[in-house]
């Protein structure tokens, strides 16, 4: 049983900025924060994570913000709902369409998601691409602030949906970032680096990926083939 674990942002969709967005209008809305993605990477980090950096770097550390922490990712998914809907630019990345549905009907295959969004957020920017028909369960960034923890809570949800046990060496982690091949790699499985995010296969190889691709429209053949007889 291969066990392919997706990351979201920039490797299955470009959602055209609207995710960050909406969590610019909830900072504003609960702690009339302004521009609050100015100066703030949040490539690769769970949507918490985000909140406390914003926190930190827009109020200072007091930790008696972090108390709004609910509230903003509350009112990031009310807004997340309207931006992803309205956005010009979101897309499906290439070729995932493609390799989603032929791999999903191998029964050697399980797919989940291992992503910083919390889920319900995760949920709304898969929902317009019809995606969320693919991935019955996942590591979420409300399941933990640790991209890392993540991930294993991901594999552990995959064992138990199966009834199976999954060998490290079967799971690939797969995303655009290299925190996300650091995570995989930390958890112990491999990792598949995409290029279609902000780094380069270059840059994801020196990471440590097991392998990248620049997407998996043109780097299907190489995905399939590292996958399953690598």
């Amino acid at each position: 049983m291969k066990l392919l674990l997706f990351d979201l942002d920039q490797t299955l969709v470009n959602t055209g900025g609207a995710g960050l967005r909406a969590l610019s209008r909830a900072c504003h809305k609960t702690l009339s924060i302004d521009n609050a993605m100015d100066g703030i990477t949040p490539h690769g980090k769970t949507d918490p994570a985000i909140v406390r950096e914003i926190l930190r770097v827009k109020k200072g550390n007091d930790s008696r913000l972090n108390s709004h922490l609910d509230s903003i990712l509350e009112s990031y998914i009310s807004f997340l709902r309207e931006e992803v809907e309205i956005s010009q630019n979101y897309r499906v990345l290439p070729g995932i369409c493609e390799i989603l549905d032929e791999l999903s009907v191998r029964p050697d295959v399980m797919f989940g998601l291992a992503t910083g969004n919390i889920e319900a957020g995760a949920r709304i920017k898969l929902q317009r691409g019809d995606l969320n028909r693919y991935f019955a369960f996942g590591g979420y960034g409300s399941d933990s602030e640790s991209r890392i923890e993540l991930v294993r809570c991901a594999a552990a949800k995959a064992v138990e949906n199966s009834a199976r046990e999954i060998r490290p060496d079967d799971v690939f982690v797969i995303g655009d970032t290299p925190l996300d091949i650091d995570a995989g790699r930390k958890a112990g499985f491999n990792t598949v680096g995409v290029g279609t995010g902000s780094y380069s296969v270059e840059q994801l190889l020196e990471a440590g990926a097991t392998f990248a691709i620049s997407d998996f429209q043109q780097g299907r053949d190489h995905f399939l083939r590292s996958t399953f007889f690598g």
